[in-house]
């Protein structure tokens, strides 16, 4: 057979008797590399968003060879601690040598047969560009072994006449001010005095977050504690995840009773020959805490890489917890549009999160600011979520809405029944094992007229819900959402717990009506709340349909919790069916929900490209 090609420089057909070197990867984006016909070749030499060939990071850890040798507690007593230092964590994976370990992540290359090279033809592959060259390896398949292609690496004769089957992997993902990601691949072949060459741009895949429309596969929690703590809820999340037909197990892990806090799971892809090929990656927050650690040490294996981009400054860590990290679905918006979705997280005082900085570098899920200063932890997934409904834009989202909470309480008040215990939660045996303060148990017994009747309550809805809506307006004009794709659900937020205030909270001032947008620009005086019944919004969606949220135990009028009811009313308007779990030691007393208190791994077959 006699190979064609154009001469993509010069636009002339050329064949392969004049030495023509041709590489190929797959730039159509069609999960091939096309050496018999074309479709490779046109615009192969300049990568764009639309087109140009993509490569993984292989940052996963085969047979836990690095992941192993991580401990994730620095208790070990006055001795030298002998942890791996967080800054070196992502430092050791697959990719990290010349070895490889895992063939099923190299993205393919191809070169076109020359058939009529002399038998003293010479070849050889480079990676063009110093920081592309340090991140990226080729390998070279000879028989049923991969070999490492180093820059002085030779191919013979007989290799180039029947065609080089290659393949590229990367050490590292992008990273801001380090390596954007782009790599050209020149070929070159040399027969007697004359030496051409050719050349393939590929760029490595952006890390992309999860966005609620991908199927969960894997729910994580904490570790019970040997005294029990979290054994409860870890038992009745099983129970819940099974029920949504997820077939993985409950995955426990860590010590901490906010494993969303402390990493994001997330995922990098290409296209393959049978469809996108995928390693899911876990984002580590950026903060040098213990707790993060658990992304390289526990999730790691042959399938599953982690990322870490570390603050380095005296930052607001609240804000880079990754509770405040989540994603808008899939949408278009003024001629732009975003196939992965879009980063959301809240700032404080204006200031943003450190691992912004790299989700923008992965320039695909450009992020989304609003603020959480109003918020006492100030994470998004307080008060907004997105979900999976049956309309145009196959998603909808979910806020918090105090003021239709107040109304509850204020006509249930109105009706007569202002002498209801506001809490209706009983106590259970598990109550001691559940809470981080077994010796305090008790449950608050106040009415719905003492909640009413608390000093400024209603004002603190109303500041609330200014808060929400201004967020609300940011989104709708980052995204185009309307108001018949936004889904209120009562809430209710307070400055104090139901039991009263926390010791550890300093006290802060409500601004006066009107005075909101000037207060809410000083982070270290502005006033904070946090939920005061437990979240529904803080919940886990575990499929189309099928959501998960705390029991907010509201008051119980003519035998209905009403606030529950107004929550399942609120869902039902997305088609989502909510299941309660009670997490009020468990998680509520620590300022948090059923949301932070887990993590989700989620499928990766959607082609972002």
């Amino acid at each position: 057979m006699l190979f064609v090609y154009a001469n993509t420089r010069s636009g002339l057909a050329s064949v392969s008797r004049a030495l023509n070197p041709v590489i190929l990867a797959d730039t159509n984006r069609d999960g091939k590399v096309d050496v018999e016909g074309s479709t490779d070749l046109a615009g192969k030499e300049t990568w764009t968003e639309q087109t140009g060939a993509l490569f993984l990071a292989n940052i996963v850890d085969t047979n836990r060879r690095c992941s192993d040798k991580i401990i994730t507690s620095f208790d070990v007593g006055d001795g030298p601690d002998p942890s791996t230092p967080n800054q070196e964590l992502d430092k050791c994976h697959d990719a990290a040598d010349n070895v490889l370990r895992n063939s099923k992540y190299l993205a393919a290359l191809k070169t076109a047969p020359m058939a009529d090279v002399s038998s003293s033809a010479t070849g050889s592959i480079a990676v063009l560009g110093e920081a592309a060259a340090e991140k990226v390896r080729v390998f070279h398949k000879s028989g049923n072994d991969w070999l490492y292609v180093a820059a002085n690496y030779t191919f013979a004769a007989d290799e180039i006449k029947k065609g080089l089957e290659l393949g590229i992997d990367a050490r590292d993902v992008r990273r801001p001010g380090v390596w954007d990601g782009r790599a050209t691949v020149q070929f070159s072949v040399t027969d007697g005095a004359e030496t051409a060459k050719d050349s393939v741009a590929l760029r490595v895949a952006p890390v992309l977050t999860h966005h609620h429309l991908q199927q969960a596969r894997e729910i994580i929690t904490m570790r019970p504690s040997e005294k029990g703590l979290g054994a409860r809820f870890a038992k009745e999340l099983q129970d819940h995840i099974t029920k949504a037909g997820i077939q993985k197990p409950l995955r426990l892990i860590g010590a901490d009773q906010f494993p969303q806090d402390h990493f994001e799971a997330g995922y990098t892809s290409i296209p393959g020959p049978d469809g996108p090929v995928t390693l899911g990656v876990m984002i580590r927050s950026a903060i040098n805490n213990t707790e993060g650690r658990i992304a390289f040490s526990d999730m790691r294996s042959d399938s599953v890489g982690a990322v870490q981009f570390l603050q380095i400054d005296n930052h607001d860590s609240d804000v880079d917890h990754t509770g405040n990290l989540e994603t808008i679905p899939p949408h278009s918006h003024n001629g732009k549009s975003y196939p992965a979705g879009r980063v959301i997280m809240g700032s404080r005082g204006g200031q943003k999160a450190n691992i912004i900085k790299f989700l923008e570098a992965q320039e695909m899920q450009k992020p989304v600011d609003i603020d959480t200063t109003w918020l006492y932890i100030g994470h998004t997934d307080e008060f907004m979520q997105f979900v999976p409904a049956d309309n145009k834009r196959g998603w909808a989202m979910m806020v918090d809405d105090p003021l239709a909470g107040l109304d509850l309480l204020v006509k249930a008040q109105k009706a007569g029944h202002g002498n209801v215990r506001a809490l209706s939660r009983p106590s259970f045996p598990t109550d001691s094992a559940d809470s981080r303060r077994p010796d305090d148990v008790s449950l608050p017994a106040m009415t719905i007229d003492a909640v009413l009747s608390r000093a400024n309550f209603s004002r603190a809805q109303e500041y609330a819900a200014w808060n929400i809506e201004r967020n609300i307006n940011i989104v709708k004009q980052e995204v185009g959402l309307d108001d018949g794709e936004i889904f209120r659900v009562p809430a209710l937020y307070y400055n104090e717990a139901m039991a009263g205030p926390r010791p550890y909270q300093p006290k802060k001032y409500l601004p006066e009506p009107g005075q909101e947008e000037e207060h809410i620009k000083d982070r270290d005086h502005a006033f904070q709340v946090y939920a005061f019944y437990p979240g529904a919004v803080n919940g886990i969606v575990l499929g189309k349909g099928k959501y998960l949220a705390a029991n907010v135990w509201g008051p119980v009028i003519d035998g209905k919790d009403i606030l529950k009811e107004a929550v399942n009313a609120a869902y039902a308007k997305a088609n989502m069916t909510v299941d309660y779990i009670d997490d009020w030691f468990s998680h509520h007393e620590g300022v948090g929900e059923i949301h932070c208190g887990s993590n989700a791994i989620r499928d990766t077959d959607f082609p972002w490209w």
